[in-house]
């Protein structure tokens, strides 16, 4: 989301520092200076802040964010991709296919549920993120288009990534998908959506693998992370409170478990779960949280813990290079799990 990436890890460190400012310390963590200085570049590439726009406008202004750093050739040296649609019951739902270069067999499958607090995410938003996934991990990658909010608020998306999950499962064949190695992850509300479409597939008898959470949303309400970092590390409280208000309608029950996962009542049969947690983030103790809870549960966890991150640095290894390490830490615990 940020402009070209070989800016960032070329300069010396005392110009990095000159030009990102005082070091950033909150609650005994120190910010990561290459983010600092991701974090100093998106902020001057907004016209304003999430929440100060309306969905349209913030879309807009978010991909052609997207579209300065984009490189399909990064994307084509990497796998291969193909745009497909989904027909599940009533509606068409868009999505890309990544798979490793000149590979047919089945292979394990990710089903990727993108971020975006269920109102910006795009595919192309994470085409490189899926393509790394794919091909460090020689897997084929799925990421669902599911439909957004407010236009489709809560329950919408949830119904269109179950659905497509599904969808996918029944027509294995069609898609080289072996349905012992399937799996679903997701990143910020794609967490979210991930966690409660595991939940969902359990009581169905189609378990996922695992489930990879990216900074997952559990659970509507703030946590003291939310006033630690209220703004100034790209998700920002007040972007929270929007994101909230235009996916769910105001008689939602918030302790809904598609809404709220962490207030599930199969908890204890989950899969085994790998969870990325950022250091500055608001979303951060509902990580921790909910990673306890299934502990708790005797929930098999993988913890990816980056203290001096910001959310939202974890798919942008295009242009930063602590997010390529957490991908390529992700992809081992991923391989692991899919061999078990």
């Amino acid at each position: 989301m940020i402009q070209k990436h070989k800016l960032i890890p070329i300069l010396p460190m005392f110009v990095k520092r000159m030009i990102a400012g005082k070091k950033v310390t909150i609650d005994g963590q120190t910010l990561n200076l290459n983010s600092q200085l991701a974090l100093k570049n998106f902020y001057s590439m907004i016209d304003d802040k999430i929440c100060n726009h309306n969905p349209d406008g913030a879309r807009a202004m978010l991909n052609r964010i997207v579209d300065s750093a984009y490189s399909e050739k990064e994307i084509s040296d990497l796998c291969d991709t193909q745009d497909q649609l989904l027909k599940c019951n009533d509606v068409t739902i868009p999505i890309r296919i990544y798979r490793p270069k000149n590979n047919d067999n089945k292979i394990p499958t990710l089903v990727y549920l993108h971020g975006g607090g269920f109102v910006i995410g795009t595919l192309k938003m994470y085409d490189y993120l899926c393509a790394q996934y794919s091909s460090t991990c020689n897997i084929q990658v799925i990421s669902v288009d599911y439909r957004l909010a407010p236009e489709n608020k809560f329950p919408i998306p949830v119904t269109d990534c179950l659905a497509a999950y599904n969808k996918l499962y029944d027509l294995a064949d069609n898609f080289n998908i072996d349905i012992k190695k399937m799996a679903v992850g997701g990143d910020s509300a794609g967490g979210n959506l991930s966690t409660v479409v595991a939940s969902q597939l359990i009581k169905i008898d189609r378990t996922p693998k695992f489930q990879l959470l990216i900074y997952p949303i559990v659970k509507e309400g703030e946590t003291p992370s939310y006033e630690l970092f209220k703004e100034g590390f790209l998700l920002e409280r007040d972007d929270m409170h929007w994101f909230a208000n235009h996916y769910v309608y105001k008689d939602t029950d918030r302790m809904d478990p598609k809404l709220s996962p962490l207030y599930s009542d199969n908890l204890k049969q989950m899969p085994a779960t790998i969870m990325v947690i950022a250091g500055f983030d608001p979303l951060r103790d509902g990580g921790f949280e909910y990673a306890d809870k299934l502990k708790e549960c005797g929930v098999e966890v993988t913890m990816q813990i980056y203290k001096d991150q910001f959310h939202g640095f974890y798919h942008m290894g295009n242009v930063l290079p602590e997010a390529l390490d957490a991908v390529k830490a992700t992809c081992k615990s991923i391989n692991i799990l899919f061999d078990k």
